[in-house]
């Protein structure tokens, strides 16, 4: 099992959700339709040793919230159901069961989804970069030793090549990578800001 606190979910969903607050606050456009849910598998819902149904972690956005809760799809009664979670609750989310979903496929999933909701690419970029600036004391240094004045020192080493401005939907997934891996380091060393 997985160490929640190293769990891609539990450090890039609030991030997420904290650098939405800013975007938002700096009038970042958002044109808000149905709901458009995120879903990553969660296992299998099993009685008597046998797959009955599948559990699912559901990511979505209302009123300009980022929220989150686990569902069963067989049974409404099942104990893995949870309530619906703020989003930028990191705490909450490790109570998840988030070792299904894939590593890759996770940041995949939510680049396509936030192009999807067409937010202002700038703005989010700005809010991703100050969002992380902000929820971590400053300079970081991580468990290895190295430190960062700001993420935008951590977030520009070795960065690839192919991800570029040009190349929107590969620039957001590396920043999204690197958002995870930077909120996971700050909590690694008590550096995460309330």
């Amino acid at each position: 099992m997985t160490d929640p606190d190293e769990s891609y979910p539990v450090n890039t969903i609030p991030a997420l959700a904290w650098a939405l607050d800013l975007y938002f606050k700096a009038g970042g456009a958002f044109k808000e339709g149905g709901v458009v849910e995120l879903v990553f598998p969660a296992g299998n819902h099993k009685e008597v040793m046998r797959k009955k149904g599948e559990h699912e972690n559901i990511l979505w956005m209302s009123k300009k919230n980022l929220y989150v809760r686990a569902r069963c799809n067989y049974d409404k009664g099942c104990s893995f159901n949870s309530e619906r979670i703020d989003g930028g609750n990191r705490e909450a989310l490790k109570g998840l069961s988030w070792d299904q979903s894939n590593d890759r496929a996770f940041f995949i999933a939510v680049r396509k989804w936030l192009i999807r909701l067409k937010f202002d690419f700038v703005t989010l970029i700005r809010a991703l970069n100050t969002m992380c600036d902000k929820r971590v004391e400053l300079p970081l240094t991580t468990k290895y030793g190295r430190s960062f004045k700001k993420f935008d020192e951590y977030r520009k080493n070795k960065w690839p090549e192919d991800a570029t401005p040009d190349n929107r939907d590969r620039f957001l997934e590396e920043v999204l990578v690197r958002v995870s891996f930077w909120i996971q380091s700050a909590a690694q060393v008590n550096a995460l800001k309330d």
